[in-house]
């Protein structure tokens, strides 16, 4: 599996974590969870739609990648991710990109696909969420 570090920064109603991704040769994440709501925050919340994604800094070196909400019948797509084009998305202007997910399958968690990752691409994130 292609190695992902993830790291909390901002603990809160509003919380900031930092992920960096470096393929190591082994192919694709696939559905990598990034922000479990039972086990991601301090103070530990349902296993069920209740996070926005508020805003999103990214990069990726050789490879594109896609953020979705966990639902157990099809996960909610919430971003897509081109490589090799930094970016800094603010979706408060709006809101927020809400979990949509059914509150009865949906788990919570904020999770990555990948393509194209492959050895020595890398790449890193910057997301904040909200919690609803």
């Amino acid at each position: 599996m292609a190695q992902s570090v993830i790291t909390k920064i901002i603990d809160g109603n509003t919380s900031v974590f930092h992920v960096f991704f470096e393929g190591d040769g082994s192919g694709d994440l696939i559905d990598e969870v990034l922000i479990d709501p039972a086990t991601s925050f301090d103070q530990p919340m349902e296993a069920k739609p209740g996070l926005t994604l508020e805003k999103l800094h990214y990069d990726l070196v050789g490879f594109n990648a896609k953020l979705e909400f966990d639902y157990l019948t099809g996960d909610t797509p919430a971003w897509a991710l081109s490589g090799g084009t930094g970016t800094k998305m603010d979706f408060c202007k709006f809101s927020g990109i809400r979990d949509r997910s059914n509150k009865l399958d949906g788990t919570g968690k904020l999770k990555i696909t990948t393509a194209g990752l492959g050895a020595g691409d890398f790449g890193s994130l910057v997301i904040q969420v909200r919690k609803n």
